[in-house]
């Protein structure tokens, strides 16, 4: 008696386990799916916040779970480069926006220098401030644009390899950046 019911326990439980295997199996490449990174037009602008868009560089994808356009952010990837683009409301100046930035990418594990900071425009005319930075195998510039109370912060960051290898297109579309005037 004690050994049917000990087989019966050995049963549910090597049940449960199939069903959670199962499920797992089905479950996780559905949801991955549902998640998937999804290339993204190079002639149409991107809006990643209520305010805000950006044309994406040949062969850019979005990190789906990196991007969020509810929160003003979105990620994309260019041959293993990290391209972020966030906007958020934000009182102050250009250097101040541009020195908090900085000092972000300074508290970075590895980065071992950063530019000073050179003046840059937006194919729409938004002044903005970029920066380059080294670290331990990587290597990164950072673009800020402020206007009517929204701040706009680029981050392009990778191996130097892939970096230099789409350094023009991601340029180009980092002076993309549109924020539009708010009344």
């Amino acid at each position: 008696m004690a050994a049917t019911k000990a087989w019966r326990r050995n049963l549910a439980g090597s049940l449960a386990v199939v069903a959670g295997v199962l499920a797992l199996s089905l479950g996780v490449p559905a949801i991955d799916g549902a998640l998937s990174n999804t290339t993204v037009s190079t002639t149409a602008p991107l809006e990643f916040a209520s305010n805000a868009s950006v044309v994406p560089p040949p062969d850019a994808s979005v990190v789906a779970d990196q991007t969020s356009p509810s929160q003003g952010v979105v990620t994309l990837a260019v041959d293993g480069v990290r391209y972020r683009l966030t906007a958020e409301s934000f009182p102050g100046t250009l250097q101040q926006l541009a020195d908090r930035i900085r000092a972000e990418v300074q508290n970075v594990a590895g980065i071992q220098a950063i530019s000073p900071d050179q003046a840059v425009t937006s194919n729409s005319g938004i002044p903005g401030l970029q920066a380059t930075y080294v670290g331990e195998n990587r290597t990164g510039r950072y673009t800020v644009y402020l206007q009517s109370g929204t701040g706009v912060t680029a981050v392009v960051d990778g191996n130097d390899a892939g970096v230099t290898a789409h350094r023009a297109a991601l340029e180009t579309s980092v002076r993309t950046v549109t924020i539009d005037q708010t009344a």
